[in-house]
């Protein structure tokens, strides 16, 4: 899927409507149809980068380089407002929930906007569990924060560099990658780290879990596919499957057989899987 005119940092798959939405480098932001994704059509351009993105109902959310985020109303393609939240870039967006360069998680509570220093660095990436938060930062460093005092409760050390992707395999088992091109599992019952794996030659960008294949992305130009115990099942390259030619920045699971992709080359592809009997 081609239009973009610089790097795809980020997409939302809306799987009621099979639907995704892009944004990246350019300031573009792309509607495709999954079933139909020859062609997209234009959002909005917003002139600057987007790092980040959302969807909440009829509206998307989209996180700047400058520490804006923007509403669009997808009615009409209309910007709603722009609203500052970050000193530096934001670089994820979660319902009310924003992180970015300056280390700090805001959030929403009673109509109140409210803030938490979580890091001196940057916050990269967030998944939630039942009771709480786990945040990603640039400071090596894997943040628990409880849902309901919204303090930090705990850390999780092992990784040499930046977090940049979190996903579950179950409800006790989390796996993080990021510049140290690894991938971790981590114990939540005990709160330590039981597995590691060398995953790419480069920083590795991002992960999704279908609940049976692990995928993963990196600066290497691969996507590779794992399954739960961390073995290495796949690798997609260029060379055998004519896929991206530049950094992958996110991969993510549309079901059980599908993913998109999107790259700094600017595209994003579409993948189906087969499971062999």
């Amino acid at each position: 899927m081609k239009g973009h005119k610089d790097s795809i940092y980020d997409f939302v798959v809306d799987k009621k409507t099979r639907t995704i939405y892009s944004a990246g480098a350019e300031g573009y932001v792309v509607k495709w149809d999954i079933d139909n994704p020859d062609n997209g059509h234009l959002v909005m351009q917003g002139g600057e980068a987007f790092y980040s993105m959302t969807k909440h109902e009829t509206h998307l959310l989209l996180g700047s380089r400058n520490g804006e985020i923007f509403t669009v109303n997808l009615a009409d393609n209309t910007l709603v407002s722009k609203q500052k939240k970050h000193n530096g870039g934001v670089f994820f967006i979660m319902g009310s929930m924003s992180g970015g360069e300056d280390g700090v998680l805001c959030y929403t509570l009673d109509k109140e906007q409210c803030s938490l220093q979580v890091s001196n660095e940057s916050l990269r990436c967030i998944i939630q569990s039942e009771v709480s938060y786990f945040i990603g930062a640039s400071d090596h460093l894997i943040y628990e924060v409880n849902k309901e005092t919204m303090q930090v409760t705990r850390t999780f050390r092992g990784h040499t560099n930046s977090v940049f992707a979190l996903a579950f395999l179950d409800e006790n088992t989390l796996v993080s990658t990021g510049r140290d091109a690894m991938i971790r599992a981590w114990d939540l019952t005990i709160g330590k780290e039981v597995y590691s794996v060398a995953a790419h030659e480069y920083q590795a960008k991002s992960v999704s879990y279908n609940g049976n294949i692990l995928i993963s992305s990196s600066m290497d130009k691969t996507i590779k596919l794992w399954n739960d115990q961390l073995e290495l099942v796949k690798v997609i390259d260029f060379a055998r499957y004519q896929g991206h030619t530049n950094c992958i920045n996110k991969v993510e699971w549309i079901d059980e057989n599908m993913f998109v992709s999107c790259s700094d080359d600017r595209s994003l592809c579409l993948w189906k899987v087969e499971i062999m009997p």
